[in-house]
């Protein structure tokens, strides 16, 4: 049960939309930068899985490249040490990298690569223990790749750490291994490790020319993108995610319903 659990995909759809510079009476942008943010507008879901939408949702990118319609991949960003922090939370944006213009490859891209290290976030539940049921917050933090840093902690993917918090009770904590598929689908996404990285592949549409500056923004749609299957266990609840650590309702889902992709002046 716990294979398909706490796995952040960076999944869906690609819009693109562009802006006009000269009607916005601002000074043309001399740079291409690079944000990664999110938002929670409704999403029509299309399955009959139970859902929620997470909190604090945060994610450790270790790098993004485009790879062109001849397969060439240009990469955009690499982080320096430690994967970069970015919120999935609602209007969130985390500015990545900021490109000169001599560092733009134009071309058309029609897919993109994102290695992400870890994710976390807070989501409603209710612990069993016995024939005890405490609804509360659990916190998560799932390691995807091999060779994740965090903090100066080692981690390897499947690690997790999970804490679930009850009003007047003592936090209590559960952690351990499970392993990350090699290769995972959903909606218009594909995840693959490749050499212990946790790599997702999805589809863009995107025109760069030597002259696409501004801010190309990447928004992912968070909507009760936390999707999981209820199970029919004694005490359990439709609806409800119910776990008895170390077993967990199955999460089919938990990732970007969709990214819009604009590119602005």
């Amino acid at each position: 049960m716990m294979n398909r659990l706490f796995f952040c995909f960076a999944l869906g759809a690609i819009g693109c939309g562009s802006g006009d510079g000269a009607s916005s009476g601002m000074s043309p942008a001399t740079t291409l930068r690079v944000s990664l943010g999110a938002s929670t507008a409704t999403y029509p879901h299309q399955d009959a899985l139970a859902s929620q939408t997470a909190t604090q949702v945060r994610a450790g990118v270790r790098s993004l490249e485009l790879i062109d319609d001849q397969g060439t991949p240009w990469p955009i960003y690499t982080a320096q040490g430690e994967a970069t922090t970015v919120s999935y939370d609602n209007g969130a944006r985390t500015q990545l990298t900021e490109l000169e213009p001599s560092a733009l490859k134009p071309g058309k891209y029609v897919r993109a690569r994102l290695v992400q290290d870890w994710s976390r976030f807070d989501i409603t539940a209710t612990l069993h223990d016995g024939n005890t049921t405490t609804s509360g917050t659990l916190s998560v933090l799932q390691v995807t790749s091999d060779g994740t840093s965090m903090n100066g902690t080692m981690y390897d993917g499947g690690d997790y750490e999970h804490s679930f918090a009850a009003a007047g009770q003592q936090p209590q904590s559960f952690t351990g291994a499970a392993p990350i598929p090699d290769h995972s689908t959903t909606a218009e996404a594909e995840a693959h490790v490749e050499s212990g990285a946790w790599a997702v592949y999805f589809p863009v549409d995107i025109q760069i020319t030597d002259q696409s500056l501004g801010t190309l923004s990447i928004v992912a749609n968070m909507d009760h993108a936390f999707r999981w299957t209820d199970l029919s266990s004694a005490g359990y609840q439709d609806a409800v995610y119910d776990i008895a650590p170390p077993l967990y309702e199955v999460v089919e889902q938990f990732g970007a319903n969709r990214f819009d992709v604009a590119l602005t002046p």
